[in-house]
Parts: C-alpha cells; structure tokens; sequence
C-alpha cells in the first residue's frame, strides 16, 4: 500500500476501524517520523513485526484504541521512537516491550488498567524524560521501581490508587523536576520525598493526608512549588519549610485547619516569606473563618500561654507501608499472578 511513499514523512491513520497491523505493513516508509493510529478502537494486540522498517520514526501515537496485548520484540524495529503515547488502552501491566526503545524520552499510559509497577517494569529506559501513568488503578509500586529512571524529569503517578509514600520508594529519581501524586489515598508524609534533590513541582492535592514529617521537605533545595490542598490536615509542624528556600507557590486551602498553638510559627514564618501562600482558613476553634494569617502573636491563638509549642517531630521514620513496600521482589509475571489471585479472593467476599 505504501511502496511508492518512501519520502513520506508523517502519516495519520487515526479514527478508522484498523483490527490488525500486518507485518511489514509500513515497511517500506523507511523516512517516516510520525505516525498516528489513534482511535481505532477495534486494534487490540501488536504483532511483532508490525513496525518493521520504521528505522526513524520519532513519534507514535496508539492511543485510544483497545490494546491489551504487545509482543515483546514490537518496539525493537523503532530506534529512533522518542514519543510512544499507549494512553486509553487496556492494559493490565507494563510490557517487556519498552526494554528495546533505546531513544524514547516520552512515554503514556495513562487511563488504563495498571495495577502495579514491579521491579523490573521499567528497565532498561535509561533515556526516559516524562513517564505518564495517570488514571490508573496503581496500588503496588515494587522497592527499586525507579532506580533505573536516572534520567527522569516528570512522573505523573495522579489519580492512582496509591496509599503509603515509603522512604525508598523514589530513589535513582535524581534529576525528576515534576511530581504528580494528586487525587491518590495517601494518608501521610515521611521522608520519601527526600531522594529527589532536582524536584521543582509536587502536586499532593486531593488525598486523604493529615500527617507530615517535619523533614518531608527538608532536603528539597529547588521546590518551587507545592500543592497540599484538599487533605485532611490540621495543622503542619514548625520545621517543615525549613529547607526550601526558593519555595514561591504554596496551596493550603481546604484543609481543616486547627488554628492553635502548634500553629503559632506558622503567622511569624509567612512574615518572611516572599511567595505566595493561598489558604489556611482556621477551622477549629470557631474562629469565623478567618485565615491563620490574622493571628501575628500568640496571645491572640486560643489557648496559648507562651511562645514554646509541643515538640515537633522532624525525624524521618519509615511510613506503615502498606502492600506497595512490604511486598518482596518478585517478577513481573508474578506480581500479575499475586494481582488476579487477589481480584478473585475479593470477588468472592
């Protein structure tokens, strides 16, 4: 079909009724950079030789489409692939087939139906920029996930199923600029955040967190911005902006405040602070609905008798980490066993 398109350089396939790629379909496009096959709805598996000859293709676009199935050697023709966007599949795991794209630097499988992300899941993608799994049902992440994702800049891990930040759970991350773990089940902060020295971005909204480490933050040189919104806290100990000098952006509404005396740094930081903070209306005492701002000295706090608060705990403890730390390093295959056994043992409850 494409014998006499050699020159072609981008080609859009999206929105038809495609079923299957035969091998050397495009075989002849040998000067192909683009290709979109998006929304074709009926496409569900990858032969591994469908892509054979795509020798510079750059960007591939399979998303919304019904994948479930990818054979290991799909990608191996493709090593120039830089942008691979698998988003609105359904896919249960992340395949071996990602091991041979020696050049991607954009990967997106947002909106499928991941559950977990096992040691090796993504080895091998050492030239990784921005990894997208987003809208997942993610609540395993394996010890070590990200240790070979040195080169890694965005994470987005929102809207995910996630409960428990372990301390270890980001290391090899040391270049990541941007962190999207909003809209999880994550209920408290330790010291997992730590092991990110470039972090720049941190989206922590829409979770159920009522507790942070006074060293949560600590060792975040560069954050700039920081989005607690829409938690359940209460209040945040004194120590917890301490290390992050170039911090500009903070958002704190939505969160039931308690405006008391562990509270009370908080007026006499914002006074030397040089960004912006948005939120922080009090919500106990009953103190109508004024923010913590209006409260510049602890004779005005509720039940403050002196300057000296309780002890602040800054220490870094390991999270109750649940089954995403706890489990044991085991193969991908496995972890996948260990998912649907534990998908039949709740159906039938």
């Amino acid at each position: 079909m494409f014998r006499n398109l050699t020159a072609l350089h981008s080609l859009w396939l999206d929105g038809n009724n495609l079923t299957f790629l035969h091998p050397g379909t495009f075989s002849a496009l040998s000067s192909l950079r683009e290709l979109d096959l998006r929304g074709n709805s009926r496409l569900t598996s990858l032969h591994a030789n469908a892509f054979r000859g795509l020798l510079n293709l750059a960007s591939l676009d399979l998303s919304f489409c019904n994948i479930f199935e990818i054979h290991p050697l799909v990608f191996s023709h493709l090593p120039s692939l830089q942008v691979l966007d698998l988003g609105s599949n359904n896919m249960r795991y992340i395949p071996e087939a990602f091991r041979s794209l020696p050049s991607i630097a954009r990967l997106s499988l947002a909106s499928n139906h991941i559950e977990a992300i096992g040691r090796d899941s993504l080895k091998g993608l050492k030239t990784l920029y921005e990894l997208n799994l987003r809208k997942n049902p993610i609540w395993i992440i394996q010890r070590d996930a990200f240790t070979a994702l040195s080169g890694l800049g965005v994470l987005n891990l929102g809207h995910n199923l996630l409960s428990d930040l372990p301390n270890q759970l980001f290391k090899g991350l040391i270049r990541l600029k941007t962190l999207h773990l909003e809209a999880n089940r994550i209920t408290r902060v330790g010291c997992s955040l730590n092991s990110l020295p470039c972090l720049r971005t941190l989206y922590l909204n829409n979770n159920c967190i009522a507790y942070i480490a006074g060293s949560a933050f600590s060792h975040l040189k560069q954050l700039h911005f920081l989005h607690l919104s829409k938690n359940n806290l209460s209040y945040l100990p004194s120590p917890v902006f301490s290390g992050t000098a170039k911090l500009r952006y903070v958002f704190l509404s939505h969160n039931p405040w308690n405006c008391d005396c562990k509270m009370l740094w908080f007026p006499q930081w914002r006074a030397t602070y040089k960004g912006l903070v948005e939120g922080l209306h009090c919500a106990f005492p009953a103190l109508h609905n004024r923010t913590l701002l209006h409260f510049v000295g602890h004779e005005k706090l509720p039940g403050c008798l002196s300057s000296s608060g309780p002890a602040e705990d800054s220490a870094c403890t390991d999270s109750n980490a649940s089954t995403a730390s706890r489990l044991p390093a085991v193969s991908d295959t496995l972890l996948l066993v260990v998912l649907a056994w534990c998908r039949w043992h709740w159906a039938r409850m």
